[in-house]
This record gives structure tokens, sequence and C-alpha cells, in this order.
């Protein structure tokens, strides 16, 4: 190991220590990653802060302005009045909030469908007098499970960039259209009854009821409500049309990309909306910028440069070398079980993509190499790193509920813990005979 990546490795400790130790807030100390990697030049000022112009980040950012506009209408209450009636069981909310989490994850992100629903069960929490901590993450687990499970929105295409990875490597791709669906069915199906029977159960109690959308700012001092307009029919009208166009205008640049439109992200009407959310005066300056500083743009912005760095000094192809020499010669079974394993635990501390983009490419080079069908190990690669459920800052979506709910680090980690044993048993039991390597 190089001096380098032992400077990484050193952030990373001092920054797990501190969080598991309680010392700091999780959003306080990430930002000491970029800070001490630029500090000791392992990565140059650009490099450390480019999650300040990180599309996803400005995304979150923008998102979070728009929502807390909504959140002072009264769409979210009569939304939530409308998906679950008054003393509904825990069962039901759950199911409640199943609707439109399958509807809007047929086009966008996890992180994008937390910021939409995740009001909305926090109004539902406080009619019906229920902890969030009970409700956020079983919620989270349920937009994992249905997000881009259908290929129609911006993903219906991802089966061709893995086939060009194979062919360009001279192999041959084997991926089509239904591949990722097909992968995923035990889980929409397996995953989202464990999530309704055992979801809401093995969450723990913090007895954070939240207050009813409107109440706290009605009953807050007058110098203390940052200077908000009163939300008349008019605004709240404005607020309504603001945020709709948002989301349908998110759906069109997903969709737009199927269709082979180029050009149009998914940022650029979050952005459009959230600046809209002020100028037709629907919400001070302060507020919209009060709305940015929520803790998950931080964690993201901290996190990031970590990846940069792995990739920057080789580190993560030293990862992916150790990984080939030690299991690039044992049964294929093994092989796609150590894959997914080795997978899942790097993305609690990475990003989801980064761990991907690395060990899709290891499991590309060993099908090839060894003329096996791709499919099995790069899925393998591709569902392990997307399970980051254990650790806060391994993907934005729990990073937001770990917020939301109000979970320490140990309540996230044994919620996360029972879910990944089970995706991990989905996979080595049905993966293998549905793909197998040979």
């Amino acid at each position: 190991m190089t001096t380098q990546m032992w400077i990484i490795l050193a952030v990373f400790v001092i920054f797990l220590t501190l969080v598991l130790s309680g010392k700091a807030k999780i959003h306080v100390a990430v930002l000491l990653i970029p800070i001490v990697l630029e500090i000791t030049q392992v990565l140059t000022f650009q490099e450390a802060w480019s999650g300040l112009t990180n599309s996803s980040v400005i995304m979150m950012a923008s998102m979070f302005v728009v929502c807390a506009g909504l959140n002072r209408t009264t769409l979210v209450a009569k939304l939530s009045r409308a998906i679950i009636k008054p003393g509904a069981s825990d069962l039901q909310i759950m199911l409640g909030m199943l609707i439109p989490i399958i509807f809007l994850g047929l086009f966008i992100n996890g992180m994008a469908i937390c910021m939409i629903v995740i009001p909305l069960l926090s109004q539902v929490c406080a009619e019906q007098k229920k902890p969030m901590s009970k409700f956020v993450f079983p919620v989270t687990m349920l937009i994992g499970i249905w997000m881009g499970a259908f290929p129609i929105g911006g993903n219906a295409a991802s089966y061709i960039t893995l086939n060009t990875i194979v062919e360009n490597l001279g192999g041959v791709g084997t991926f089509d259209y239904f591949t990722n669906l097909v992968v995923r069915i035990p889980y929409l199906i397996i995953g989202t009854i464990l999530v309704l029977a055992i979801g809401v159960k093995i969450a723990p109690d913090n007895g954070n009821i939240p207050a009813i959308a409107g109440q706290a700012e009605a009953n807050a001092p007058a110098g203390r409500k940052g200077g908000s307009a009163p939300v008349t029919p008019e605004i709240e009208k404005r607020i309504m049309i603001i945020f709709t166009a948002t989301v349908l205008g998110i759906i069109g640049c997903a969709l737009a990309g199927v269709f082979g439109v180029k050009g149009l992200q998914v940022w650029y009407p979050a952005m459009l909306g959230a600046v809209l959310m002020v100028l037709t005066g629907c919400m001070s300056d302060r507020e919209a910028i009060g709305a940015m500083g929520n803790p998950v743009v931080f964690l993201t912005i901290g996190n990031l440069p970590l990846a940069t760095a792995l990739t920057k000094t080789g580190a993560d192809q030293l990862i992916a070398d150790l990984f080939n020499k030690t299991f690039g010669h044992m049964n294929p079974i093994i092989i796609m079980a150590a894959m997914f394993l080795i997978s899942m635990i790097l993305t609690q501390f990475l990003t989801n993509a980064a761990v991907s983009n690395v060990f899709r490419m290891l499991a590309a080079i060993l099908c090839v190499q060894n003329g096996w069908d791709p499919r099995g190990l790069m899925l393998a690669a591709i569902r392990g790193s997307d399970c980051g459920f254990m650790y806060p800052v391994a993907n934005p979506a729990f990073t937001y509920a770990h917020e939301a709910g109000g979970y320490t680090v140990k309540q996230h980690f044994k919620m996360g813990f029972v879910y990944s044993i089970v995706w991990f048993a989905i996979f080595v039991v049905y993966v293998p005979i549905v793909f197998p390597l040979v």
C-alpha cells in the first residue's frame, strides 16, 4: 500500500470512530473527509469538493426546497387522509404508503421518491399519533425494492451499457431488456412481504411523533417564523402547480433518455422548481436556503471524495485484484456469493455507484477470461452494491431515512443487517439457477 492509501484508511477510521463514539454528528464528521484529503494532497481542491457541483447534490438540495414549499400547503394532509384513514393499523399505513411508492418507482430514483413520500408519511404519523422511527426505515426499504424495478424509466436502457462493457472486453453480451426485472422478481415479492410483516416490528420507537403540518409554524412566536408569508389560497395554488410540474418534469426527463433524447437531466426541473418557489413568493429566500441545509446534503458532499480518492490512488484496483487472487479459481457459485458480499460490505462506506462500477467491471473481466455467462457475476456486483442498508452514508435515500427517523447508527445497523442477510440469501438461492455462470 502507498502512503496515500494509508492516509485514506486513517481518515476513514477517524471518521468512523467519531461517529460510533457519539463525539460528533455524522453529517459534521463526514466533512473531515474532503478537508483532510485536500490538506494531505491526496486530492486537489476541485476533487475534494466536487460534491458541491455534483448533479445528485444539486437535485437533492433543489427537491428539499420544493418539498419544503409543499409542506406549507394542505395538499399533504389531504393526500394522507385519502390514502390512509384515521385509526389505521400499522399494516394499513404501510400498504397505503406502498401505493405512491410503486407508481413513483416506475420513473424516478430513490432519493427523489423519499423526498416526496417521507413528508406524506410524516403527516400520516402526526395524524395517527405514531412515531416516525417505526415507519421511515421500512418505507425506505419499500422504495429501494420498487425503485427502477420495471424497465420504464431512466434504467430502461441500462442493459445496453452492461453488454457494451462485456463486448469491449471481447466477450458476448447476454443482458436483455428484461434481465433486471427477472433478477428482481423475488425481491419484489419476498422483500415486500418481509417489510410489511416485520418492518415496523423491528424498527425502534424513539417517540418522535411529528407535529401536524402547519401547526408548529402557527404556534411559533412571530419573531421565529423566519419571515414566512401566510399561505393564502393563491400561494397554495402556486405551490401545488410548481410541485406537480416539477415531479412531471423529472419523470419526463427520465423517460426522454429511454427514447434517445440527450441533454435533459432530471435535476433541471428540480432546480427550476426550487427557483420558482422563491420567485413566485411561495417561500422566502431564507426558507429556501434553510431547506437546502439538510444534513443529507452535507453527508453526500463529504462522502463522494472518498470514492474519488480510492480511484485516483488505485486502491479500488488493489481491492479488485485481491478479490481475483482470492476467489477467481473457486466454484462459480462461491465466486458469485463472494462478489455479492464484498460489494455489499464496501457499499456501506462508499457510494453504490463507485462500488458497482469497479466490481461489475471485474466481474466482466473474469467472465470473459473464463468463458462464463456475464449476467450472474455482474448482477452479483450490481445487486450487492445496492444493499447500502446498514450504514447511513451508504445510500442517499437511507441517509435521508436516518435523519427523518431520528435513528442512532446502532439502530440503523440492526435494521439494515436483517434485510442485508435476507437479500444475500435470496440472491444466492435464486440467481445462480436463473443466470448460471456455466
